[in-house]
């Protein structure tokens, strides 16, 4: 456990000196030009398409994060031939996956949260009304967001960092879409097509079910037993992929 933290933390200082103080400003830029425009556009409903809109890029510049970063997470210690200088170390294979998982999760922690928090306040400035669903659905975009990431650290140990990075966003998008898979199969009645669905189905994170931009902008409610059971199902699916990238590169030659 020591051996991981140690590892998380290192790989912690890497990622936030790269990426999370740019990310952030970034997006506090675009939501305030966005913002700004929305607002003269919108008709009343400035809070709501902010909300939408803000929800999204929280969304994407997080993907893009956890995408490029998991990539290259583990691939560029093999590359640089700089696991072979942890490996003479006691640092266990497990470890170091684990822990170049918790450093960039951590990392991505603070993007989301940044973010997150940023667009509640810009929401709160402009409506002058608090919409704590908007806190609660960054909280599940993080969840998402973290998932990819374990599916890409898992990709990049089978394959090289883009092909991994395109994988991951392949991950994430089939992820948004995957409820649709079981409606499909009533268009047909193939059993051979059904099992197909259902198989694609298990398979691919459903990242929609904890999707709370419907909640956040008052087009639905929430149904908290739904969120709950499908979050367990993808902290389950989390540790299912990282146990299978610490398979798989345990198995590896260095």
């Amino acid at each position: 456990m020591s051996q991981a933290l140690a590892i998380a933390a290192n790989t912690f200082k890497e990622t936030v000196r790269d990426r999370i103080l740019a990310v952030i400003v970034v997006f506090a830029l675009l939501m305030i030009v966005a913002s700004l425009w929305l607002a003269s556009i919108s008709l009343g409903e400035e809070g709501r398409v902010m909300t939408d809109f803000g929800l999204v890029a929280v969304s994407a510049f997080a993907l893009v994060v956890a995408v490029f970063s998991a990539a290259s997470l583990v691939r560029k210690e093999v590359e640089k031939r700089t696991v072979f200088v942890i490996f003479s170390k006691p640092v266990s294979r497990t470890a170091f996956i684990w822990g170049k998982f918790l450093g960039l999760a951590a990392t991505l922690a603070l993007v989301v949260a940044g973010m997150t928090v940023f667009l509640y306040l810009l929401v709160l400035v402009v409506t002058g009304d608090s919409n704590p669903w908007v806190l609660l659905a960054g909280g599940l975009i993080y969840l998402q967001v973290a998932v990819v990431v374990g599916a890409t650290i898992l990709f990049s140990t089978l394959t090289s960092a883009i092909l991994a990075s395109v994988l991951g966003l392949c991950v994430f998008i089939v992820g948004q879409l995957s409820h649709n898979v079981l409606s499909l199969t009533r268009l047909g009645a193939s059993a051979v097509y059904e099992g197909l669905s259902w198989a694609l189905f298990v398979v691919v994170p459903n990242f929609n079910a904890v999707d709370l931009k419907p909640v956040a902008v008052g087009e639905s409610d929430a149904d908290w037993a739904l969120l709950g059971a499908w979050s367990v199902y993808l902290v389950a699916y989390l540790v299912v992929c990282l146990l299978l990238a610490t398979w798989v590169f345990r198995r590896k030659e260095f």
